[in-house]
């Protein structure tokens, strides 16, 4: 069982010691600054047998002040699906990605790839995916507000993982702007540029200057060409967006599983 820090719990460290606030109970804490690495780890969520010595009689004291709350990544069932939507609506937008009926026949199909971050019994995050041409795709991932940063994102990313393993080879995902470093550096997926644009505004030579690894029509009206990079800079992204201001440009990252 995985035990985290439940919901009211605010913490920070000051010069001498770490300040421990229980919100809603108003109830204040210290602890030694020997203790900060206990604190992150249960911040992220632990098991209990995983502290060192010291730190499991501070794990109990927590545990019998009703500090700690139980920590559950799982596919969500169909009761969750529409408080999953508002979740990913209320971090992402609701006009942003893919629609929520088409979603909904989505999860009816693959629900395995509709995955929830709980604490105790609240969602406070969902992941959600499914299969497209020769890959899987996640299609949105979003953490509430108040528990973002606390690494519940990647154990999100990493049950999806396994869920995928032994059925697809890859991966892909496609990032905001504001994603980037989470997908790069905390993840190790891979990137490539995503370049679309409608069929008339440009054509494939524009792009003559960019390693072309594939290229294909989304629809009729619509060609994707996607272009290998060396690392994802949006310094970048804001050049190419103001050359070509009627081209979608995206950072799409990949990783390949099953090695």
């Amino acid at each position: 069982m995985i035990r985290t820090l439940n919901k009211h719990i605010k913490w920070r460290r000051d010069k001498k010691d770490i300040l421990i606030c229980d919100c809603k109970r108003l109830i204040d804490l210290k602890l030694s600054l020997r203790y900060k690495s206990f604190m992150e780890k249960l911040d992220k969520g632990i098991e209990k047998d995983n502290f060192i010595e010291e730190e499991k009689k501070v794990f109990s004291d927590f545990e019998k002040m009703k500090l700690l709350s139980n920590l559950k990544i799982r596919p969500i069932k169909l009761k969750e699906f529409d408080y999953a939507i508002k979740i990913l609506d209320d971090e992402l937008g609701k006009d942003r990605g893919i629609k929520k009926d088409i979603l909904s026949q989505k999860f009816k199909k693959f629900p395995e790839f509709f995955i929830g971050t709980f604490l105790d019994n609240e969602m406070v995050g969902v992941i959600c995916g499914f299969p497209r041409q020769d890959y899987l795709l996640i299609s949105k991932i979003a953490i509430a507000p108040i528990f973002q940063n606390r690494s519940f994102g990647k154990r999100l990313m990493e049950k999806f993982e396994e869920a995928a393993k032994g059925k697809y080879n890859k991966i892909n995902v496609g990032a905001r702007d504001s994603s980037v470093y989470f997908y790069k550096s905390l993840l190790g997926y891979k990137p490539f540029l995503c370049i679309q644009f409608k069929v008339g505004d440009y054509s494939k030579k524009d792009f003559d200057d960019f390693h072309i690894i594939k290229e294909y029509n989304f629809d009729s009206k619509n060609l994707v060409i996607e272009t290998e990079i060396n690392g994802s800079d949006l310094k970048l992204l804001d050049k190419l967006r103001k050359k070509y201001p009627k081209v979608w440009f995206q950072y799409i990252f990949t990783k390949r599983l099953n090695k």
